[in-house]
């Protein structure tokens, strides 16, 4: 089995609520420090300028795809194609980042461990809000799909390991869960624009539905919380939402299993989404620490 990392980078900025300590080089760093604990292959994918010191850490650790500056749906979907069209064996495990992730050193280490004692396990997170402790975020509970059932947690290396819900667009797989499953993935990037259904996409390659019908009649006909511009999208998104469940039952008779570390060992950095249990910001801080003397710009000769 081997592993491969791919780590996709946005040339620009978005409107998200950040805790003081993110930056980008920090989430950079924290990969790079993870990445060098396990024998895998790194693949940058950029999309857009990136700043060029960060450029200049991967160069060195891997090998860059540089895209045009595309929209949100392309570089997801070519950052896929690397493990569904490429040579990479079935049995190889790919790790997705995005760019405002950190993790902590033993990450990548702890996800070859999983997927080696949990051979049952198609998808992994290394981030992920578990229906029993979820995230303190500001979203409503997320709906209980029918017949999802709560198993005893895995233990490898006397970690817990348990089955989630759904994970993010930074999540691994096994690469022939990937391949046989990119129908679904491309099928959640519909109708947005500027975002895909993450948490849809796991539940529906899992065989559960992802929404509650009684939410979405209720949405259908205009009475969902909100300004009357919220309203009118909710009920626009309802008929997607209900195919998105009629989706889910293609998968009954094969579902995937989706598990992640408990406590997460990686974080979105986005403020009402940070992972409990971690000091992220001394993660951050380690992270500079470790990569000093990468960042350093090199003499002149």
């Amino acid at each position: 089995m081997a592993l491969h990392l791919v780590y996709r980078s946005y040339g620009g900025e978005n409107k998200k609520g950040r805790p003081e300590y993110f930056d980008k080089m920090a989430c950079l760093l924290s990969f790079l420090r993870s990445a060098h604990e396990v024998d895998a292959h790194l693949v940058f994918v950029n999309n857009g300028p990136i700043a060029e010191d960060r450029v200049r850490l991967m160069r060195a650790a891997g090998e860059i795809v540089d895209l045009p500056g595309v929209g949100v749906h392309e570089s997801y979907l070519s950052a896929l194609r690397l493990a569904t069209h490429g040579t990479w064996d079935d049995d190889d495990v790919v790790a997705y980042s995005e760019d405002d992730y950190l993790y902590r050193p033993e990450a990548f280490p702890a996800l070859v461990r999983a997927a080696a004692v949990v051979p049952e396990a198609d998808y992994f997170g290394l981030y992920g809000s578990n229906p029993l402790q979820p995230h303190p975020r500001p979203d409503p509970p997320v709906h209980r799909p029918r017949g999802w059932v709560d198993p005893p947690p895995w233990q490898v290396d006397g970690r817990d390991w348990v089955r989630l819900y759904s994970t993010t667009a930074t999540f691994a797989g096994r690469v022939g869960a990937l391949r046989a499953d990119q129908g679904i993935f491309r099928f959640c990037t519909v109708p947005h624009r500027n975002m895909f259904r993450d948490h849809d996409t796991c539940l529906l390659y899992q065989g559960f539905e992802p929404h509650s019908y009684r939410k979405l009649a209720r949405d259908l006909v205009g009475l969902a919380p909100g300004t009357p511009k919220e309203r009118l999208r909710e009920a626009f998104m309802a008929p997607f939402m209900v195919a998105t469940n009629l989706r889910s039952h293609r998968r009954r008779d094969r579902r995937r299993l989706l598990i992640a570390p408990e406590p997460n060992l990686a974080t979105h950095v986005e403020i009402g989404y940070v992972a409990p249990g971690t000091d992220w910001a001394t993660v951050a801080e380690e992270a500079h620490e470790w990569g000093r003397g990468l960042v350093e710009e090199p003499a002149d000769s």
